[in-house]
């Protein structure tokens, strides 16, 4: 491995786990003014989000809760990896979700295939409605920021109206959708945390984006269509074909973490289904360095603080559950932070580098000239 590709591995690593270390310092200030020990406090969160006792497993809840976080960042890892600046996941995991519910109660099909159509169809679904943005992108110059925020908003309406109306099950205070059939549904480990093949999903899907990414030619231009732009084109690597290629594979990977979350937890859509996991997923995606293994490192952890959050700190010392997303919203924001300002300590130590040899040179030449 040359020193280029060191550096950067280690900047992708260095930065989260750094702003992690520091959010989580903050965090136990801001505990500690509330009159409570931050190591008593983060002691509570870890066993309330990661252990697990012979009556009631945590850390199969805080699974449960990171298969469709993880999912989603992993649409997130590869738009971003390709330069398509997507923030459509939320949009696409609703979308998702809503296809895989009325698959599951709308079509019978035998146990063993049923959630893999319905898991089809919250793919496809997914994939079409990101790669709108892409399309909109490529032949109309349209900014891909803008329209997923607008998409996101259209896909949560979209659902609220459906749940409401034409696919509304029953008369009640909050539209929801007929449950699933029972074919349809995923595979279960643990009936009392749900931890069950959503979460193994998750791990396939891991591994498959970190495969794509790492170790297929499709794979290389995606990568180069967002690292190195103008080394794919002159390569003659087709840009166009790797935004459409993210657009689609990264809704669809969206569009699943709404399925598993229907057919794994919540069993139909209801009002409001569109929660802000797609922004989590998106959040653990940064988190993670934009990679598939760091995404999902940071999709376990999210779900674990939150859980541990509500769980341990709110119900066992009192401290509000609000902490747990403060720290993690830290952990964002310090690493935006740190990105220029470790762009600019770079410039000024090759600055400082240049100068050094400038002076080596020049105290050389007087040398020569008095000799």
């Amino acid at each position: 491995m040359d020193r280029d590709s060191i550096e950067r591995t280690l900047r992708r690593i260095g930065l989260p786990v750094a702003a992690a270390i520091v959010a989580l310092g903050i965090g136990g200030v801001l505990v500690a003014t509330l009159g409570q020990s931050p190591l008593a406090a983060a002691q509570t969160v870890i066993q309330a989000g990661f252990s697990c006792s012979p009556g009631y497993c945590n850390v199969g809840g805080s699974l449960t809760l990171a298969a469709p976080i993880i999912l989603t960042a992993l649409g997130a890892v590869v738009a971003l990896r390709t330069g398509l600046f997507s923030i459509g996941q939320e949009g696409q995991y609703a979308l998702g979700g809503l296809a895989a519910a009325v698959v599951g109660y709308g079509i019978l099909l035998p146990a063993g295939i049923h959630p893999i159509v319905c898991l089809a169809a919250a793919g496809a679904v997914g994939a079409i409605w990101g790669v709108i943005p892409a399309i909109l992108k490529i032949y109309l110059g349209v900014n891909e920021l803008i329209i997923t925020i607008v998409l996101n908003a259209i896909a949560g309406l979209l659902v609220d109206f459906l749940v409401n109306y034409p696919l509304r099950a029953e008369a009640s205070t909050v539209g929801y959708t007929h449950v699933v059939a029972e074919t349809a549904r995923l595979p279960l480990f643990d009936i009392s945390t749900k931890f069950g093949v959503s979460f193994l999903i998750a791990i396939v899907a891991v591994i498959g984006v970190w495969f794509f990414l790492s170790r297929t030619t499709a794979g290389y231009e995606q990568r180069m269509s967002g690292e190195a732009t103008l080394f794919a084109r002159y390569s003659g690597m087709s840009s166009t074909g790797s935004v459409l290629r993210a657009g689609l594979l990264g809704g669809a990977l969206a569009g699943i973490g709404g399925g598993v979350q229907v057919l794994g937890v919540n069993y139909r859509v209801i009002e409001g289904f569109s929660d802000g996991t797609g922004f989590t997923g998106l959040t653990a995606a940064i988190l993670g360095g934009t990679t598939a293994i760091g995404a999902a490192i940071a999709g376990v952890l999210y779900a674990g603080i939150t859980v541990g959050a509500v769980n341990g700190l709110q119900i066992v010392l009192g401290v509000p559950r609000e902490i747990g997303s403060t720290v993690l919203a830290l952990m964002i924001v310090l690493i935006a932070v740190q990105a220029p300002l470790l762009t600019r300590l770079e410039r000024w130590i090759d600055r400082r580098r240049a100068n050094r040899r400038h002076d080596a040179a020049a105290e050389l030449t007087v040398e020569k000239g008095t000799a």
